[in-house]
């Protein structure tokens, strides 16, 4: 059985948290694991090399894993804002 990341992420967050979750995580990637031509992100979540190890964690292979990763950061960057907070700043800057 394959697990589907965008249902745990549905799971852990409010349905408006994850409405903005969702639209970020089309945004960079369309929920697909790739690597970004031009820098070191890569995952669903395109995060960087460094990030992963600020957060503490290695790079999955699984889909899953890398939505946790991106659940991680944006809940310590961005607090109690969490996804829409990450949404509202990539929509003005295009990166979260």
């Amino acid at each position: 059985m394959q697990v589907n990341p965008k249902e745990v992420a549905e799971e852990l967050l409010t349905p408006q948290a994850y409405k903005c979750f969702n639209a970020l995580m089309v945004k960079e990637s369309h929920w697909k694991d790739h690597q970004n031509p031009t820098s070191s992100a890569s995952g669903v979540g395109q995060l960087l090399k460094g990030t992963y190890k600020n957060l503490g964690m290695k790079k999955g292979e699984s889909r899953v894993s890398q939505t946790v990763a991106a659940l991680s950061y944006i809940s310590r960057k961005y607090g109690s804002g969490g996804a829409c907070k990450a949404w509202e700043h990539h929509k003005k800057f295009n990166w979260y």
